[in-house]
């Protein structure tokens, strides 16, 4: 335990998690974020305390099976111990192919990257796809429609780059979309192999809309930990990377 508390002294975090604001862009059709800042103020009630709504799937975030495969809706995100959700990770960083909405990864293009960067995944880690796609998040601008392009839009992962992954026996995957292996054009989902087919059934868990990976190393530890809601189908987390 002391080695332990030692490499967490001299390591650096990487918090890799947007701010939840009623500007963060949601997935058509999910509930809105409605932030009420005056529910209890110091002034009327003494002390102060927000209330909060919005769907599971919001800002960086977790989905449970439950999310997406209705033969595992009994797996929700209560049901997962908590080291499922603290991983060794390795980095695919895509930032240099310049994808658009729809376009997807292939397996090759995985492996290209592994050789690339000399690494290779290894079973029990979460993978993270570094699309680049962050760049397009803007919760600060007051144009509508340049806030909500990043969300109904993004690139994925072909089947057999989910199949790569499966293959290399990763427990998860994340990525710095707002739909992981899912590829979005104008709010249409055009692919979701890893969803319906690859990951979720397996409970391979996935981690969505992390932000500022380009700054982290290609292999450390990854942390996400969701709240604890019952049946949930998901969670919003507060993600860091160590490296």
């Amino acid at each position: 335990m002391k080695a332990l508390v030692d490499a967490l002294r001299v390591a650096t975090f990487y918090d890799v998690s947007p701010v939840i604001s009623e500007r963060l862009p949601i997935f058509p059709g999910h509930p809105p974020v409605s932030i009420d800042g005056a529910s209890r103020t110091h002034e009327r009630d003494g002390y102060f305390l927000q209330h909060l709504s919005f769907g599971e799937h919001i800002g960086s975030h977790v989905d449970a099976p439950a999310h997406a495969v209705a033969g595992l809706a009994h797996r929700t995100i209560d049901q997962y111990a908590v080291d499922r959700f603290i991983l060794p990770y390795v980095k695919y960083d895509l930032a240099t192919y310049e994808l658009g909405p729809g376009d997807l990864v292939t397996r090759s293009t995985l492996e290209e990257v592994e050789r690339r960067d000399g690494f290779a995944p290894q079973a029990g880690e979460i993978a993270i796809v570094q699309f680049g796609w962050d760049r397009f998040l803007q919760p600060a601008s007051d144009d509508v429609a340049e806030r909500e392009w990043w969300i109904r839009n993004a690139p994925g992962l072909a089947a057999d780059a989910c199949a790569h992954l499966v293959e290399h026996g990763v427990h998860a995957v994340g990525s710095d979309t707002a739909t992981c292996d899912a590829a979005v054009v104008d709010g249409e989902t055009t692919s979701a192999v890893g969803h319906l087919e690859s990951f979720l059934p397996r409970e391979i868990l996935l981690f969505e809309g992390l932000i500022g990976l380009d700054a982290a190393p290609v292999r450390g530890l990854f942390m996400g930990l969701p709240l604890r809601i019952e049946g949930g189908s998901g969670s919003p987390i507060r993600a860091v990377l160590i490296g």
